[in-house]
């Protein structure tokens, strides 16, 4: 029973942000992931932080970090750690901290939304092409959700969907669980919406 109210939970939203963003359907798994998740962490400020590009890639944050942070970062991580495996044994900094730029944010601020835009990239441990694609990727989205008209009406949208979703109860809501649930629910919409 739960199972299918998150699923029109899900529905209602996908129909909201097509209303919003018709020809960008790549938007929406990280915008409702960020809400859900910025809902389940409950934060004070999830509105502001979905417009707050602040919590994306701050260079001068990356450009302070000491090198044995960086390198430290790339050792803590298993699957980092075997893909940069010869330039951390070559203290290779150039092209660790270039990547450290991208995969930071991601995956040690564990930013909801860069998360979730780099979901298929991160599933397949394909750090390379996040790095590759990363400032593109990015642009093109904040691009096309500043050129979004309503920016209020998207928020509202937004927090209702999160709002909905935990209503589900913190049982169901485990941030990596819900996550998936939701992005194959939405790919689920996606299909039926292309039919």
């Amino acid at each position: 029973m739960k199972e299918k109210s998150v699923e029109k939970v899900v529905e209602d939203g996908v129909r909201f942000l097509s209303k919003i963003f018709p020809q960008k359907t790549y938007l929406y798994f990280p915008l409702l992931s960020a809400a859900l998740v910025w809902a389940i962490r409950r934060t004070k400020e999830w509105k502001e932080k979905i417009f707050s590009w602040k919590i994306w890639p701050d260079p001068d944050l990356v450009k302070v970090k000491p090198d044995e942070f960086i390198i430290n970062f790339y050792k803590s991580n298993p699957d980092l750690c075997r893909a940069y495996r010869d330039e951390i044994e070559k203290k290779d900094l150039k092209t660790l901290r270039e990547a450290f730029r991208c995969l930071y944010p991601i995956l040690g601020l564990e930013d909801p939304f860069l998360f979730a835009l780099f979901q298929k990239e991160l599933e397949s441990n394909e750090y390379n092409k996040i790095v590759d694609e990363f400032d593109a990727k990015v642009s093109l989205a904040r691009n096309d959700i500043d050129a979004a008209e309503g920016k209020a009406r998207l928020l509202e949208g937004l927090k209702t969907f999160a709002e909905e979703i935990v209503s589900f109860g913190t049982d169901l809501l485990s941030q990596a669980n819900a996550q998936k649930a939701i992005a194959e629910l939405i790919e689920k919409q996606l299909k039926k919406k292309n039919e």
